[in-house]
């Protein structure tokens, strides 16, 4: 199965790996010799083209590019139900002996919401040893609510989303239970979508106020989202020793 890519393949997989060096750049995970070292390495590699058409051509089956091990094309999801080409490998694998870490996860019970971000998470997390955990349906019910705090409680980080959230406070309700219980945490705030021409999706509120000292990522599409949590979690997994 072929992926049809947004650019010239060659292109979007250049900007892909410079922008995941940029961030280990800002992280202080490489020096400023390393990045720009690497970005002149893609620049002369021959093999970059072709292997960027064969990334694509045949999706998703992972292909060796030397210097960066085996990687591979895949489609996450948007709300809305379209699919964007994702490049998997660049992170390096744990340990197979590593304790796998657990994350609790929040959002909006809404389908379009439900499906892509679950989908996109466990892609974006299981190379860091992290198994996923969700919340309940339905917070009104005593036995569930206590069922989130025993999960929340028991997880090692959790992440929220507030997609599709205005005036449904469930998600806000596990963060506040997650900040007193001291979790680390990635809030993902919408800011709404920068292209007009997408499917409206689900009002959204905002983070409350009190909680803005918090990890926040804020994005205008789950592109956006994936890319920041792809590039970003090690420096938050090392910041909150969580290894």
């Amino acid at each position: 199965m072929s992926v049809l890519p947004p650019v010239e393949p060659s292109v979007f997989l250049q900007e892909f790996v410079v922008s995941f060096f940029e961030s280990r750049l800002l992280s202080g995970f490489i020096s400023v010799d390393e990045y720009h070292d690497t970005v002149v390495a893609l620049r002369r590699n021959d093999a970059f083209a072709p292997t960027s058409r064969r990334l694509f051509e045949n999706s998703p089956e992972a292909i060796h590019l030397d210097g960066y091990g085996p990687l591979r094309i895949i489609e996450l999801r948007e709300p809305d139900g379209s699919r964007f080409p994702f490049l998997q490998g660049l992170t390096k694998l744990g340990p197979p002996d590593r304790r796998r870490l657990t994350c609790f996860v929040g959002h909006r019970f809404l389908k379009n919401i439900e499906q892509s971000l679950r989908f996109n998470l466990v892609h974006l997390l299981s190379p860091y040893g992290i198994d996923l955990r969700w919340s309940g349906y339905d917070l009104s019910a005593r036995d569930v609510f206590d069922e989130i705090v025993r999960g929340i409680k028991s997880a090692d980080l959790c992440l929220f989303d507030n997609l599709g959230t205005l005036n449904r406070p469930n998600v806000y309700i596990e963060i506040g239970i997650a900040h007193a219980l001291g979790k680390p945490m990635l809030v993902c705030e919408y800011g709404g979508s920068a292209a007009g021409r997408r499917k409206k999706v689900p009002d959204t509120g905002s983070v409350p106020s009190d909680l803005q000292g918090l990890l926040r990522i804020q994005y205008r599409s789950y592109q956006d989202l994936c890319r920041q949590l792809y590039f970003n979690l090690p420096l938050f997994l090392a910041r909150n020793e969580l290894h």
